[in-house]
């Protein structure tokens, strides 16, 4: 049976945490198996801290939406949010480097699209909207490393 989650940040950088405790109740009322519950939140987690850092604007309110529909086979996420234009399916991917320590920034966006079945950015009149699905049967193997 399908199921919505829906919340509204009107001030994202004060509720991203309620936001994320709130997902992670209705990810276990849903049963949704701990992998995908812990994708589900990295994910949400990671684009609207972007929304959070780099689409709000001093003295303009930023709204940010985040609607999750779990259905059968997938989970999709939209992000809808009040800031400037910005198409994350567009940004460059950073790239890890061979040697040494890797840059600040850019790889949470690389994060979210590997995570994701499918990464859809549309601009509406006066919002960004995007939409990430999550397939249920890609699960990642457990980590077992010992470091």
């Amino acid at each position: 049976m399908t199921a919505s989650f829906d919340f509204t940040l009107a001030r994202p950088a004060e509720e991203q945490a309620a936001l994320l405790a709130a997902l992670e109740r209705f990810g276990e009322k849903r049963k949704l198996l701990p992998p995908l519950r812990y994708r589900l939140g990295l994910v949400v987690d990671e684009l609207i801290s972007n929304c959070i850092a780099h689409g709000t604007v001093p003295g303009l309110d930023t709204t940010i939406r985040v609607f999750i529909t779990d259905l059968e086979d997938k989970v999709v996420i939209e992000i809808i949010d009040t800031g400037p234009r910005f198409d994350p399916s567009t940004h460059p991917i950073s790239r890890c480097p061979e040697k040494g320590p890797a840059a600040i920034g850019g790889m949470g966006l690389c994060l979210v699209r590997n995570l994701a079945a499918d990464f859809v950015y549309t601009r509406g009149q006066s919002s960004n909207h995007l939409r990430i699905t999550l397939a249920k049967a890609s699960q990642e193997p457990e980590c077992n490393s010992r470091k």
